[in-house]
């Protein structure tokens, strides 16, 4: 058998940069996964809103990938690496749209995707920065080296983004306090401006409305990540709006002040392809890497060539037994893989046995490929497991193991959260736990979104904790219960720790409405008797600290060195030599493998054989779960039987007689064939291709030890699977011939899809009258009739959730809790948001003729035709924001109107103060001392003075300098080259 080392393996895309080998868990994982794991078996579908590059949910005229990159500048742009706070990428731009420095819709868009992705392992400043990276990639661009740990902002910073009326000098000085010399500012804008444009809407000096293709002028003639800007600025012909047309005489043409800066010797070097990928990927991968001094970045991330994901223990009925389930991702871009097997070890580090797997799936990113391989083994709950290494053998005979750094990839059992056992009903989590004898009691602690007021499109993590309280004995293992309340399940997550075990990181939208006793307990109550505990926090920015602690826990390698494996002759040889457990970077058990053979869905469809079985604590008895128990209840969390994501091992959509291919039905990213094969492309430049859309949940929430990722910050939300196409079509394959992109943020795997709360014995539906309806009412929702699907957008299109075998009205609206609409169409696409897109009109309600597919009795919409629903007492929307008032009198000094600066000169040229605290009468006050008889306040901290006004200021609208003062967000300090003048009396 050949031998081979890891180095000869190593991400070609990534081949140019160093990195260190991470030991898993690592604070980075997440991330990794998201940034990775583009399309396929548990993708999180980051990319499906950039794909293809020209691509944008929100109809003609935008962008999306442009406006990613936009947004990474905005929020780095102001940074003062001269004095305090810095500033940088930070996720401060959520709470800086109002400022007059960030306009048009984009930034709010965008960070409403990356809100979708955020949680407590993954930051919105993070994902800024991964939006850089992804729309460069995906645009055909050079790759931008991307690190984790960036700290999210609580609050707006200083002001100072580069506006395109400021002067040359301005520019220089702006980029300067960024950390950039005039080399980097010409590279950075032509880097930022190789894709997207300039909207007419926005700007009518720069494009005059009417004059552009939807009212949006591109940079050049391209939208792809490309040179063209660069060759056309210096050959012609030039369509760039910030250098050629109406931009000039308005003396907005700032990409001509800036390429000139050095007598455009810079922007003719990057006319050459080479060089201007080289310096695109450098100057970006600066950009992305200024941050405050607080956030301590990782090292570059490359894909893990292996990776476990939604590692499971699941202790069995009677407590005899444990379960360890779940999958090994094998990165397949260099290889092509026979067989995968594990060897673990068992709790004491003694020699436990040989474990085989079998391909789940596969799944794709900008440059690699991978491949998922489950497996279930089964073992003593007194012997257990403590670690394992993978096996993984190649098709020419090669078997390489990779042992996690030396340290093999670790496993613990002391607490182990029950599943089954754990139910979510009326906003109130019964989650049940097992802990092994001797180890302390343990807390059940729940974290989920806030949303801020004010139109922040990013919301607040709240953390509370609750009590458990201990039941039975089983076994090794004692039996804990606990409850929470939660406001909203969409991105809350769950978890049960002990000191420094947890099994935590889960999914609430997960859990099923019935908890399922445990057999081999005492009591018939799956009501917990505990409640939550006044600790409740709430994490605006949801930052936990920094990942600069993780090496300590998670044993980083600090060198790229391939030690994290070793080649062997037999898949059986163990390469770790410790067979302990790191207690502060052990791996808990997780709840990724959900989509099982005993889904939740499935449960109800099972004749209950154990109603007789008891629960958990001596809580009262819960009489309606003994008529949904499975006739298994020891057989949970398999995630070798089925796909998390429902395309590549499990047919889960074929309903072809209640949702029917339609050449008029948008795909909504979905065809859920059989096939194991990667994803399809889109076979139209002009169509979306049907790739998975976002996943915001964490697709494999392995349950990391709490203090190994106590460093890590927020992480994506919802997303329990995706779902891709697949290459070949089948029976369940949707229609795609006018068909449009979906704009999901969620993804609900149909098997972990919760039962009908009405069911009753082995029925999972209530009885199905003889004709269907359209209720009036989902409390606390109105039925508001059949809609239509505007051209080139969705109705609703803040939050998707896909169940095409169990849909039904109830699931739709408690999915969509909160929001003001929601609606159901194609009998298993579920649609949320807070407004109705124009164009979406009422049809007959005859035309949502889909009956849904989990209750007999209701419609669900049909193709492009939505059952509407609105929420019956929506709350009032927040007051907009106040304008800034300009003071007409400050010390004796008179508001004489808001002027222009003059070319080459400033309009008051003898004195400048500028100050953070800036006022009207910090400003007056200062040129009065200073002898001045005129003042004037710019760009919000700038305060001129002189005793008389230069020629060639023009008088020009109040309303172009009520820019925020720096010091007063009452009061209007001018704008940018606009000076509000006052005059000593």
């Amino acid at each position: 058998m050949k031998i081979r080392s890891i180095s000869s393996v190593a991400v070609a895309a990534f081949s140019t940069f160093s990195y260190a080998v991470p030991t898993w868990p690592n604070a980075i994982d997440e991330l990794e996964d998201v940034m990775f794991l583009n399309t396929g078996y548990k993708s999180r579908g980051f990319s499906s809103h950039i794909t293809p590059c020209s691509f944008s949910e929100f109809g003609p005229g935008r962008q999306t990938a442009a406006e990613w990159l936009r947004v990474g500048f905005h929020d780095m742009a102001t940074t003062n690496v001269f004095f305090e706070p810095h500033g940088g990428i930070d996720g401060s731009l959520a709470f800086e749209l109002q400022n007059g420095e960030n306009v048009g819709t984009g930034f709010a868009s965008s960070l409403t995707i990356y809100s979708g992705h955020y949680n407590s392992r993954l930051s919105v400043a993070d994902m800024i920065a991964l939006g850089v990276h992804a729309s460069v990639r995906g645009c055909g661009g050079p790759v931008v080296p991307m690190r984790g740990g960036r700290i999210d902002a609580t609050a707006a910073g200083p002001i100072g983004v580069p506006q395109p009326q400021n002067g040359q000098g301005t520019f220089v000085n702006q980029f300067a306090r960024m950390g950039f010399g005039i080399v980097d500012m010409i590279q950075m804008t032509a880097c930022g401006h190789a894709i997207g444009g300039v909207h007419a809407a926005n700007n009518p000096l720069i494009v005059a409305p009417g004059t552009a293709p939807d009212d949006y002028q591109l940079f050049d003639t391209t939208l792809e990540f490309d040179n063209k800007l660069a060759i056309q600025y210096v050959n012609g012909p030039i369509s760039d709006p910030l250098t050629v047309g109406i931009s000039v005489r308005n003396t907005r043409n700032s990409d001509f002040a800036v390429f000139t800066a050095d007598k455009n010797v810079t922007i003719k070097t990057l006319q050459n392809v080479g060089t201007f990928n080289t310096v695109c990927s450098n100057i970006l991968q600066k950009m992305i890497e200024t941050v405050p001094p607080e956030s301590v970045l990782s090292d570059v991330i490359a894909p893990y060539e292996v990776k476990p994901s939604g590692i499971q223990l699941t202790l069995l009925a009677g407590g005899s037994q444990i379960k360890f389930s779940g999958d090994i991702r094998v990165r397949t871009t260099s290889r092509t893989v026979s067989s995968v097997s594990i060897t673990y070890k068992d709790r004491n580090g003694g020699t436990g046995g040989t474990i085989t797997t079998t391909l789940a799936g596969t799944a794709n990113g900008f440059d690699d490929s991978f491949a998922f391989y489950s497996f279930n083994k089964t073992f003593p709950a007194t012997s257990s497991i403590s670690s394992f290494t993978v096996s993984v053998a190649e098709s020419g005979g090669l078997t390489t193991t990779f042992s996690n750094n030396g340290a093999g990839f670790p496993v613990q059992d002391s607490v182990i959260v029950l599943l089954p056992q754990s139910c979510s009903t009326n906003r109130n989590l019964q989650i049940t736990a097992a802990v092994r004898t001797g180890t302390p009691a343990p807390t059940l602690t729940l974290t989920q979104k806030i949303p801020r007021a004010g139109g922040i499109p990013v919301p607040a993590l709240s953390t509370s904790t609750a009590t458990m309280t201990k039941g039975v004995t089983v076994g090794e293992y004692e039996i804990y219960s606990g409850t929470i309340a939660v406001s909203s399940p969409t991105g809350a997550k769950f978890g049960v720790s002990s000191g420094s075990f947890a099994d935590d990181f889960k999914d609430v939208e997960w859990l099923g409405g019935t908890c399922t006793p445990f057999e081999g307990s005492s009591s018939s109550s799956s009501s917990m008797s505990s409640t939550a505990s006044s600790s409740t926090s709430s994490t605006p920015s949801s930052t936990i600290s920094s990942l600069s602690t993780l090496s300590s826990s998670a044993s980083t390698s600090s060198s790229s060195t391939v030690s994290s494996s070793s080649t062997t002759k037999s898949s059986s040889t163990s390469t770790t030599s410790s067979a302990t457990t790191l207690s502060t970077s052990t791996l808990s058990t997780s709840s990724t493998t959900l989509s099982t053979s005993t889904s939740k869905s499935s449960v109800s469809t099972t004749s209950s054989s154990s109603t007789s079985s008891s629960s958990l604590s001596s809580s009262t008895s819960k009489s309606s779960t003994s008529t949904t128990s499975s006739s298994s209840t020891s057989s949970i969390v398999s995630s070798s039987s089925t796909s998390k994501s429902s395309t590549s091992t499990t047919s889960t959509a074929s309903t072809s007689s209640s949702t029917p291919s339609s050449s008029t039905k948008k795909p909504s990213t979905t065809s859920a064939s059989t096939s194991t094969s990667s994803p399809s492309s889109s076979s139209s430049s002009t169509s979306r291709p049907l790739t998975s859309t976002t996943g915001t949940s964490s697709t494999s929430p392995s349950s990391f030890s709490s203090s190994t990722l106590s460093t890590s910050t927020l992480t994506s939300s919802t997303s329990k699977s995706s779902i891709t196409t697949s290459s070949a079509p089948s029976s369940s394959t949707l229609g795609t011939s006018t068909a449009k992109p979906s704009t999901s943020t969620t993804i609900t795997n149909p098997s972990t899809s919760k039962p009908s709360t009405t069911s009753t014995s082995s029925s999972s539906t209530t009885t199905a009258p003889s004709t269907p309806t359209h209720p009036s009412t989902i409390p606390p929702y109105t039925f508001q009739g059949c809609y239509t699907e505007p051209p080139n957008t969705r109705a609703l299109s803040q939050k998707i959730t896909f169940d095409y075998p169990a849909m039904t009205l109830d699931k739709c609206a408690a999915s969509c809790a909160g929001y003001v609409f929601w609606g159901v169409e194609y009998g298993g696409e579920c649609y949320c948001g807070n407004t109705l897109s124009p164009g979406s009109n009422p049809a007959p309600d005859s035309d949502c003729n889909f009956i849904c597919p989990g209750d007999k009795s209701q419609y669900c919409g049909a193709g492009n035709r939505l059952s509407l629903y609105r929420l019956t007492n929506p709350p009032s929307p927040p007051p907009p924001p106040a304008k800034p008032t300009i003071p007409a009198t400050s010390n004796g000094y008179n508001y004489t109107g808001c002027h222009t600066e003059p070319p080459n000169i400033r309009a008051l040229p003898a004195a400048l103060y500028a100050s953070d605290e800036l006022t009207v009468d910090l400003c007056v006050s200062y040129c009065k001392t200073a002898g001045y008889t005129m003042a004037g306040v710019e760009y919000a901290r700038e305060c001129w003075c002189a005793n008389s006004l230069s020629a060639g200021s023009e008088l020009v609208g109040d309303d172009e300098c009520d820019m925020q003062c720096a010091g007063d967000a009452g009061e209007g300090c001018g704008g940018g080259n606009r000076v509000g003048v006052y005059v000593r009396n």
